[in-house]
């Protein structure tokens, strides 16, 4: 898919070219995504070196950074931490927190285990990317939420270059929210079934989220 493009007066078109690039989309190992402290072990020093890792890379892992940020902020020492993300001209995921505490609220285990049995053969994905390109007044950052019987970072790579993609993510898709989605997989096989549950996860954000976009089943 060629990029779109932005004419400026009597001159020839320029591409809008997407602003971050095709990342590799793979979870942090050993994280434990589906935690509310995920980053409960870490010392202070590590977190605050980390998230500056995490903030130079392209794209850059806002997740891991956000997570590491709001663990520093409950701790109150995360200052130097604030910095760096000011240091990178980017802002954390406002919402991630309390989207994550409504998303586990919404699927626990017993639920999941309970509302899955009879749905047929699991083997499919629903996953959550996070897209840029809002305003402030809309938080900046947004969900698409989705659903694949693919694996998901082929899924998300396949929206970034344009294949079968959804609107704005080959400009402004940035990477997958595993803390969002990753404990729910793997859902049912059957369409349907899928995407009952991408639904559910789509309801479950929508509250939260200032922006979700996505196809809603009902």
């Amino acid at each position: 898919m060629p990029p779109k493009t932005r004419r400026r007066g009597n001159f020839a078109e320029i591409p809008l070219l997407p602003k971050y690039a095709v990342g590799k989309y793979a979870k942090f190992p050993g994280l434990a995504y589906s935690h509310p402290k995920p980053f409960r072990n870490w010392s202070d020093t590590q977190m605050t070196a980390a998230i500056g890792g995490w903030l130079s890379q392209n794209p850059p892992g806002l997740e891991l950074a956000t997570l590491a940020l709001n663990e520093l902020r409950s701790r109150r020492t995360d200052m130097a931490a604030s910095m760096k993300f000011a240091e990178h001209d980017l802002e954390p995921i406002i919402w991630l927190e309390e989207a994550g505490a409504k998303v586990r609220e919404t699927f626990p285990r017993d639920l999941l285990d309970a509302h899955m049995e009879g749905q047929g053969a699991k083997g499919a994905n629903i996953y959550v990317m996070l897209r840029g390109g809002y305003s402030s007044e809309n938080g900046i950052y947004g969900a698409y939420v989705g659903s694949t019987g693919k694996p998901v970072p082929r899924r998300l790579t396949e929206h970034r270059k344009g294949i079968k993609s959804a609107r704005g993510l080959p400009r402004h898709g940035i990477e997958p929210l595993w803390s969002l989605f990753d404990f729910i997989n793997p859902v049912p096989k059957k369409r349907a079934a899928r995407e009952e549950w991408e639904t559910r996860l789509h309801e479950a954000l929508a509250p939260v989220v200032p922006k979700v976009t996505g196809d809603v089943a009902f």
